[in-house]
């Protein structure tokens, strides 16, 4: 029965040491993979012609204006976004999102589905990290009411990591807009909601102008808002940054903007 005992005990220290092997080994290929990610989309920054948007001056923008009189330099530099050196290289870019004063500075890709760019970077090279990418039925020009991008959220903080930033009333004061750059214009997205969602709900509804829901989407969303923006009633384009909550698969964290500014190159 000793004997029993004693090989028991180092099969199951044997186990143990083969779990925190596998564990290390994850931890480590996941870090690779960040870094990996991190390169390649600095990469499409440069090649883009994109400056860091750190050494950019701040810039107050007027949010009850439609279109500012002076473009901010994030617009500016945004306007300059060469989108046809990145198209060389992958023509699923659709765009380049920004929230100035963060990190948050990707291409956008817009694929056949909702599933490739999940685990693929801009690069099409696959990578855990994935993309930012466009809901694959809506417009390219984000001309429509309701426009969708998803992104995972990186424990590092990447991608659409730091959306989760938006529970705090002091972060949406600090970072109030999302700047969006397609061919020949930057929208700027004033975000007015940010709150946990179902994937079955109205968040996620892109028939809202064939059915009539516009006015009951925006309620909505200000009702649901964990941070009090003072809503976008009779907005006219939403967009809806969309990204996990760690809390299970049917549960998704979003954040709302209303088109607020257009500049045109």
């Amino acid at each position: 029965m000793s004997w029993l005992k004693r090989h028991m005990r180092t099969i199951a220290m044997v186990i143990l040491a083969a779990i925190l092997a596998l564990s290390l080994t994850m931890t480590v290929v996941q870090q690779v993979q960040d870094r990996e990610n991190a390169a390649v989309n600095a990469a499409a920054a440069e090649l883009a012609g994109l400056p860091p948007s750190q050494s950019r001056p701040v810039v107050e923008v007027d949010v009850s204006a439609p279109v500012a009189d002076t473009i901010p330099p994030d617009a500016a530099a945004l306007l300059e976004l060469n989108l046809a050196a990145l198209r060389a290289v992958n023509p699923d870019v659709a765009g380049w999102i920004e929230i100035p004063g963060t990190e948050l500075s990707y291409p956008i890709m817009q694929g056949v589905d909702n599933h490739y760019y999940l685990d693929h970077n801009w690069k099409q090279e696959s990578n855990r990290g994935g993309s930012i990418f466009l809901e694959a039925t809506c417009g390219a020009d984000f001309s429509d009411f309701h426009t969708i991008l998803y992104g995972h959220r990186m424990r590092d903080g990447s991608m659409f990591g730091s959306l989760r930033n938006y529970k705090e009333q002091a972060y949406w004061q600090e970072h109030p807009d999302i700047y969006v750059a397609v061919e020949g214009h930057v929208y700027r997205y004033a975000i007015f909601s940010a709150h946990e969602s179902g994937v079955h709900d109205l968040t996620y509804r892109l028939d809202l102008v064939e059915s009539g829901l516009q006015t009951e989407f925006l309620q909505y969303c200000a009702s649901e808002s964990v941070i009090d923006t003072g809503g976008a009633l009779d907005s006219e384009h939403i967009l809806t940054l969309s990204t996990c909550t760690g809390n299970g698969y049917r549960a998704r964290w979003v954040v709302h903007g209303y088109l607020a500014g257009t500049w045109e190159s």
